[in-house]
Formats: C-alpha cells, structure tokens, sequence
C-alpha cells in the first residue's frame, strides 16, 4: 500500500518510500539516502519537497492521518445521535491505530520509530485534527439541538479527546480491564449526560 508508485507525484512517491523505511529502519536509523533510494531518486529531489527528514517524517504522519480522518469524518456524518457518532469515532480510532504503526508510534512516543520531539510535534498535529473533528459533531449537536447550546464547543472537545484516547490507548495497550464495548457504553452514558440537551 505504502510501496511508491510510477502513478503518483514525485513528492507522493517520496512520502511512500518515506513510510517504508521509518517502518522499517525507525526514524532515527532512517537516512534521506534511504527514502530517496526506496523512491528511485535522488537526495535532491527529497529537498525540493521536505526541508529536513523531520519535515518528511511529518508528512508522512499527515498522510496516514488523512486517511483515517477521511474514515473518521465519514462515521461522524451520520443521523446518529451524538453519542452514537462519538461511540463509531473511538470504534474507527482503536480499529486504525491498532493497525497503523506509524500512527500509533507518533502519538504513544515510541522510541524505536520516532524520537520524542518528532513524537510530541506528531502528537500535535493528530490532537488538533480529531479534536477539530469532535467539534464539529457537537456543533452540528447544538444546530440540532441535541446538544446543549451552554456547552463551550472547543474545551467539550478537548476533554472528549483526552477521555475517548485514554480508553483507546489502554485497549491497544492491552492494560484495560474492561471490554471496548464495555468501555464505550459507559463513556456514552457518561459524556450523554454532559453534552445533550436534557429532555423534558
């Protein structure tokens, strides 16, 4: 999937031979000489596109990040209640990262794939991209009305992240004693009554 392609752009080709080797050798082994091999090019090529490994490293992250951002975004267009929508992402999430080492290296710090500057700055950019996403469902919420129209749409975000992450993370991890199912229902009933309009 990762391997280069006669069909893609040369930057495209460059950030697939990129995810090949960060995969294979790690960052800190990887040298530009390697991405530009994997990609049938020279080192020249790579700094037309990327300043530094670090900056192709990064793209290589966004890249597999569109991807489950387009998954993600997908799973929350529904006519779902909000809840639900907020179930499916933490579903979709766990399903993802759990297949996706790259993804899953950057955001848990893991010393054999990124050093822990690249690990913070692609933690970063993972965080502002699905908290925009949750955002956007408990707007959508509050345009319903389903959502509460006194809640800060930005901080309900942020602690939805952090929560629904920490429950994803100890199931890849392996250290949660509950189900996912399990975990995602209660993390329903409890971000329910926070977030919804209360019925009368």
């Amino acid at each position: 999937m990762d391997e280069p392609s006669s069909n893609n752009t040369p930057k495209e080709r460059l950030i697939a031979a990129a995810t090949t080797s960060f995969r294979r050798f790690g960052y800190r082994r990887t040298t530009v000489e390697d991405i530009t091999k994997a990609a049938g090019t020279g080192k020249g090529s790579l700094y037309l596109h990327f300043e530094s490994k670090k900056e192709a490293y990064l793209a290589v992250v966004e890249s597999r990040l569109e991807e489950f951002i387009s998954q993600a975004a997908a799973a929350l267009q529904t006519h779902e209640s909000v809840p639900l929508r907020l179930r499916a992402l933490v579903e979709i999430t766990a399903r993802h990262y759990g297949g996706d080492d790259i993804l899953r290296a950057s955001l848990f710090g893991d010393g054999l794939l990124v050093d822990e500057q690249i690990a913070r700055l692609a933690a970063r950019l993972q965080r502002q991209r699905i908290r925009a996403l949750l955002a956007d469902v408990l707007r959508t919420g509050q345009q319903e009305g389903s959502v509460r129209a006194t809640l800060d749409i930005n901080s309900a975000a942020a602690v939805l992240f952090e929560v629904g992450w920490a429950v994803v993370r100890a199931e890849l991890e392996g250290e949660s004693d509950l189900s996912l199912p399990v975990a995602l229902d209660t993390l329903n009933q409890i971000a329910g009554l926070g977030i919804l309009t209360r019925q009368k």
